[in-house]
């Protein structure tokens, strides 16, 4: 008698081995997308405690919100506001590669959000228009603001992404490659200018800006946009979203005294 073998014919191994293949082509892109919202999640999650942790500060303080960076840029608005966190990691997103440069340990730790901390001329002098912001008494003529200088608190960004490996990616095209300004000086806030760029990009979200403009001169300006395009926003009330950044500043354009625009969410002057 004959003795069958048993076992895959060369064909059969080949088909078995082409559907392991389409099913990991569809797969991997689900768990891929399944594992970019987590770390979304998660750094909405930071940026709500961040905002709680701003909001117990200003009950703390009058209701005026902490000083972006002071004229000597430190204690930056992080620093303020850690002992009511009392965890580093809620300053970090998880899709923010933190890689400390050689020597720039007195920049601090680096974090990954920033503050609105917009500088504009209302008319007779340059002045905040934002909320935490930077403070140059030979310059600027408002350094702090008061919740209830707020108009629409809860339509107002308090915080937004500005991941440290944004701000070294322009620091370097700067000529600063081992600078880390994320929590230092100009690097952890906003101030709407192309003027701080070598601390790490500071340009507003601008919606009427070509997409195919390189950070930080595109849409995004420097918020970093690295979760599905979208980044996370924190909001004067303390809640935090998700949003795409050009949302925030649909019609874009500059601050020169004028009326504020009614859909820009970093202006503090709406009512």
């Amino acid at each position: 008698m004959k003795q069958r073998r048993i076992g895959f014919t060369l064909i059969e191994l080949l088909v078995v081995i082409a559907i392991i293949a389409i099913l990991a082509a569809i797969l991997f892109p689900v768990f891929a997308q399944a594992r970019e919202k987590a770390r979304a999640i998660s750094c909405t999650s930071n940026m709500k405690q961040l905002g709680t942790s701003v909001m117990m500060y200003v009950q703390d303080y009058d209701e005026v919100f902490p000083i972006g960076t002071p004229d000597a840029w430190w204690p930056s608005w992080p620093t303020l506001v850690q002992p009511y966190v009392k965890n580093l990691q809620v300053f970090r997103c998880p899709d923010d590669s933190f890689q400390q440069p050689a020597g720039s340990d007195w920049a601090g730790v680096p974090i990954s959000y920033a503050s609105n901390g917009v500088i504009y001329w209302n008319g007779s002098s340059n002045a905040m228009l934002g909320v935490m912001g930077m403070a140059q008494g030979g310059w600027l003529s408002q350094t702090v603001t008061s919740l209830a200088a707020v108009g629409k608190p809860a339509e107002t960004v308090m915080i937004a992404e500005h991941h440290n490996k944004d701000v070294l990616k322009v620091s370097t095209a700067n000529g600063s490659p081992s600078s880390n300004f994320s929590f230092f000086a100009p690097g952890s806030l906003f101030t709407c200018g192309t003027g701080w760029d070598g601390y790490g990009g500071s340009e507003l979200p601008d919606g009427t800006l070509s997409l195919t403009l390189a950070y930080p001169r595109g849409q995004d300006g420097g918020v970093s946009a690295h979760h599905n395009d979208r980044a996370n926003f924190t909001f004067c009330d303390g809640h935090a979203k998700s949003m795409k950044p050009s949302s925030t500043r649909p019609h874009g354009g500059g601050y020169n005294g004028a009326n504020p625009v009614v859909d820009d969410m970093w202006d503090t002057r709406r009512n």
